[in-house]
C-alpha cells in the first residue's frame, strides 16, 4: 500500500462524497500505510509507535477526535463548501465573509488551547493561500 486511501476508507455518504472528518483512530490507522520514514538513517517501522513521532501522532489524533466531540462541534466544524452535506474544520474551507474568517480564528484558537500552543504552526500553509 502506498496511498492513505488504500489503508483506511474515507468516510463517505450514500452519494460517495466525503461526509465527515476522520476520527482519531482512523487518522492513526491511515498512517500505517506502508510509508517509508527514516530517522538518522534508520528506517522507522511504525510512526504511530516510534518514540520520535508517537506523541505528535497522538496529539493530532486528539484534534481529529475533537471534531466529533459534541461539546466542541459548534466551534470546530462547519458544513463543507463542496455541496456534500459533510462537515469539516472551518480552516479547511475557503472563507467568503468576515464571519467565516472569525470561525477560522475561533477554531484554530480552540486547537491551540488543546495543544497548549505546541502545534500552532500546523496551518501555516493557508497564509500563502490567502
Amino acid at each position: 500500500m502506498t496511498l492513505q486511501q488504500d489503508s483506511v476508507p474515507t468516510p463517505t455518504g450514500e452519494d460517495g462524497r466525503v461526509s465527515r472528518p476522520m476520527t482519531g483512530e482512523e487518522y492513526v490507522e491511515s498512517l500505517r500505510d506502508g510509508r517509508e520514514v527514516y530517522l538518522h538513517g534508520e528506517k522507522v517501522d511504525d510512526v504511530t509507535t516510534h518514540p520520535a513521532f508517537r506523541n505528535a501522532v497522538r496529539m493530532t489524533a486528539r484534534l481529529y477526535d475533537a471534531l466529533h466531540d459534541p461539546d466542541k462541534q459548534d466551534k470546530l466544524t462547519v458544513p463543507t463548501d463542496t455541496r456534500s452535506a459533510g462537515l469539516t474544520h472551518p480552516f479547511f474551507r475557503t472563507p467568503h465573509s468576515v464571519e467565516d474568517l472569525k470561525a477560522d480564528q475561533t477554531a484554530i484558537a480552540e486547537w491551540a488551547r488543546m495543544t497548549y500552543g505546541f502545534m500552532g504552526r500546523s496551518p501555516d500553509y493557508k497564509a500563502s493561500f490567502l
